[in-house]
C-alpha cells in the first residue's frame, strides 16, 4: 500500500514538473534581458538579443500545451511561417494579444532588427514563448 502510494506521488510530481518544462530558464531571459547572448543585428538592444534566445526555446514548450487550453501555438513555433505566399499573416500575431508591456518591449525589440536579418530567427519560434510565459504566469486572461 505505501509502495503505491508512493508511486502515485512520484507519477504525479514528474507529470506536474514537466508541464512547466523549460519555464524557469525561459522566465530567466524574460526577468533579464541582459542575461541573453548579444546578436550583432540588434545592435545593442537588449530586448532584441532576449527575444532571439527566447525564440530558441519554443522546443521546450510541451507537446500538449495548448495556450489558454485551446491553441496549438507551438505548431505555429514548429512551422516557422508568419506570412503565407500572398502576403497575409498567419502567424502568432493574428489573433494573439500580448499583455504586459516587458513582452511588448521583447517585440519590439525584434522588429527593429533589419528585415533582412529577422528572416534568420524564427519569429514564431518567440512568439509562442512569450505567450507561454504570459499564459503559465496568469497574465493572458482575457
Amino acid at each position: 500500500m505505501k509502495n503505491t502510494s508512493l508511486i502515485a506521488m512520484l507519477i504525479t510530481t514528474i507529470a506536474s514538473t514537466a508541464s512547466f518544462a523549460g519555464l524557469p530558464e525561459m522566465m530567466k531571459i524574460y526577468n533579464n534581458p541582459k542575461l541573453a547572448p548579444k546578436i550583432a543585428a540588434c545592435k545593442g538592444d537588449v530586448y532584441c538579443n532576449g527575444f532571439i534566445a527566447l525564440s530558441k526555446q519554443w522546443k521546450d514548450i510541451p507537446n500538449a500545451y495548448r495556450y489558454q487550453g485551446k491553441y496549438d501555438i507551438k505548431s505555429y513555433a514548429r512551422k516557422g511561417v508568419t506570412y503565407d505566399n500572398q502576403g497575409r499573416n498567419i502567424g502568432l500575431h493574428m489573433g494573439f494579444y500580448f499583455r504586459t508591456d516587458r513582452t511588448n518591449n521583447f517585440i519590439e525589440g525584434f522588429d527593429s532588427m533589419h528585415y533582412k536579418d529577422q528572416d534568420l530567427v524564427n519569429n514564431q519560434g518567440g512568439l509562442a514563448v512569450l505567450l507561454y510565459i504570459e499564459d503559465k504566469n496568469g497574465w493572458a486572461k482575457d
